[in-house]
């Protein structure tokens, strides 16, 4: 008994129709979609200006150059060709100075006791001192804060 489903699947392999050409097939109709996806972003931001753009990552790639540990290095190369390639699909970002400013004091909600909050912020507003740098592997920020002795218990 031939069913009329596997009829035309004999079909199928008789004309050289198999699995994996369907795969095959498949695979380029994503690949195609995916670079289709990526693309389009890219082209849609026309007012994009791409010589700024340029500018920041050759400026980003030259402090990269200058860094004398090689891992340091290739990890900020990758770092500043990722973010212009961000940059190109999305355009530069505009950040502003109070927004990054509240994102900073919203990170302080993470501390759970009040007392950590508040140091937290007092840091993020700029309170303390700051050394190191990006390019040194990080940026310390101490805050010092004087707390009394606690008494002596009593005898």
């Amino acid at each position: 008994m031939v069913i009329q489903g596997d009829e035309a699947i004999a079909s199928d392999i008789r004309k050289g129709h198999t699995m994996k050409t369907s795969i095959r097939q498949h695979l380029r109709f994503s690949l195609a979609t995916a670079a289709l996806a990526i693309a389009l972003p890219a082209s849609a931001a026309g007012g994009v200006d791409k010589a700024s753009i340029e500018a920041n990552y050759q400026a980003a790639r030259s402090a990269c150059q200058a860094m004398a540990v090689p891992a340091d290095r290739t990890n900020c190369l990758r770092d500043a060709g990722a973010a212009r390639a961000q940059a190109l699909r999305t355009g530069p970002s505009s950040t502003s100075a109070e927004q990054l400013q509240r994102n900073a004091l919203q990170r302080c909600q993470a501390h759970k006791s009040a007392e950590d909050q508040a140091t937290c912020e007092r840091m993020a507003r700029g309170d303390g001192n700051t050394s190191g740098s990006v390019e040194g592997g990080g940026v310390i920020r101490e805050l010092t804060t004087q707390v009394p002795a606690p008494m002596p218990p009593r005898q």
